[in-house]
């Protein structure tokens, strides 16, 4: 209509456009009708001669008070509509959105694709489809603005924001920063280039900028760090209900607390869940199980370990764990087996979560190492020794939290006690025996 904010670039931008003109010419009008009107009574009616004039009696008139009230209700109950319309068009994502991560730092801003393509100060994306940007930032308050997408977002230091776009023409467009963020703030600055589809799927594809040698997909790298930070030993790919819940399916997940309250398992909760684990219970489990990864997994890990739970919908096959050491072995071959090697195999049992977890060559993992524990002086929480006989590694085993080995929390699930026979106990020990 008036053509105050510019170019339109995204399919909503017409609506956001609509509402500020209407505003505008709304508030012209009624300035100049207000500011008018006070001008022409201030000289028509100002003083004259020094005389004073008896002020008329005015009665009131019930057309115009009913005027006056009326048409500014609907006038304001338009406006309103205007702007929840456009408010609405903002805030709906697409399910079918292109997902891009967005970094902010001082002062500049990096930017993520699915395949693992990673720029800075450049965001590309292709014409005539949904982008949403899932933005975090890694030091203090910024604000994402696309003036041409009619869209701005907070993006806030440990938790995630986003916003939506559908580009509707191809060309180089002006990103800023509209939160102050330090000295260079008017400086962070960046360029949204939008492309064709087959263009943008070339530049995608293109590994020869931006993306360093021997990186991965943010899924995979996920998949990767589910393994090495032992996730998996306590949350399964299958459904199955092991320490902490499954993954399948866990993303935008609905379900509820321990405390009776709602949780949808959307970014911000796992981000949470991952750095606060003991914040959100989720009804059917225990607290205290597991440890908090606040400074042992970096931003793009945990965007990393939430785009692998993204892709656990169902629809593909998942990696489903081997089938325990243990029972790969006849009944018959395990009794000709020495104690120390169906301990190994125990020990190593997927299912049992003991290599998960505590590791063999004196190197900490979640739990102390077995190394050398056999027959050493183990400190305790509170200050106290014990010595690392067989009676403590099968208390250790069968009430993990009754002597906390100093430098670990209660992580240790006490799932065992019932589930290993006193001979599959003696077994285990004496494995660790021989782990000098």
């Amino acid at each position: 209509m008036l053509g105050l904010l510019g170019e339109q670039g995204s399919d909503y931008a017409y609506k956001v456009d609509y509402a500020n003109d209407v505003v505008t010419i709304i508030s012209v009008i009624c300035t100049v009708a207000i500011v008018g009107t006070m001008l022409y009574f201030a000289v028509v009616y100002r003083r004259r001669g020094e005389l004073d004039h008896e002020t008329p009696a005015i009665e009131g008139n019930n057309t115009l008070e009913v005027l006056w009230t009326v048409f500014p209700t609907i006038i304001c109950i338009w406006v309103a509509y205007l702007g929840y319309e456009s408010f609405e068009a903002i805030r709906t994502v697409p399910e079918n959105a292109m997902e891009i991560n967005v970094v902010g730092r001082r002062w500049a801003w990096d930017f993520e694709y699915k395949n693992g393509k990673q720029t800075t100060g450049q965001l590309v994306v292709p014409v005539d489809e949904p982008i949403k940007l899932v933005m975090t930032s890694k030091d203090v308050l910024h604000s994402f603005f696309l003036p041409v997408m009619r869209t701005k977002m907070d993006v806030i230091p440990g938790r995630y924001t986003y916003q939506w776009f559908r580009p509707i023409k191809t060309g180089d467009f002006q990103v800023f920063c509209t939160e102050y963020c330090g000295k260079e703030h008017s400086g962070m600055l960046a360029r949204l280039k939008v492309l064709p589809r087959a263009e943008f799927d070339r530049w995608l594809a293109d590994d020869s900028e931006a993306r360093k040698a021997g990186s991965m997909k943010p899924s995979d790298l996920g998949a990767k760090l589910y393994r090495e930070k032992s996730c998996n030993s306590c949350h399964s790919l299958d459904g199955t209900k092991i320490v902490g819940p499954s993954w399948l399916k866990l993303f935008n997940r609905v379900g509820q607390l321990s405390d009776g309250s709602e949780y949808k398992a959307d970014e911000n909760y796992i981000r949470e869940s991952i750095l606060e684990p003991q914040k959100n219970i989720v009804a059917g489990f225990q607290a205290g199980q597991m440890q908090s990864y606040s400074g042992l997994l970096s931003d793009t890990e945990i965007h990393a370990i939430i785009e692998f739970i993204k892709t656990l919908d169902g629809t593909q096959a998942v990696v489903v764990p081997a089938k325990p050491a243990a029972q790969q072995v006849s009944e018959e071959a395990l009794k000709a087996l020495p104690p120390a090697e169906r301990g190994k195999l125990l020990f190593n049992d997927q299912g049992n979560l003991c290599s998960s977890c505590h590791s063999i060559d004196g190197s900490q993992v979640v739990g102390p190492t077995m190394k050398g524990l056999y027959g050493s002086k183990v400190p305790l929480e509170g200050g106290a020794e014990v010595d690392g006989d067989e009676a403590y590694l099968k208390e250790s085993i069968l009430k993990p939290h009754a002597k906390l080995h100093k430098g670990f929390g209660p992580l240790m699930p006490a799932i065992f006690e019932g589930k290993f026979s006193e001979e599959q106990l003696n077994d285990i020990v004496e494995y660790i025996k021989s782990l000098k």
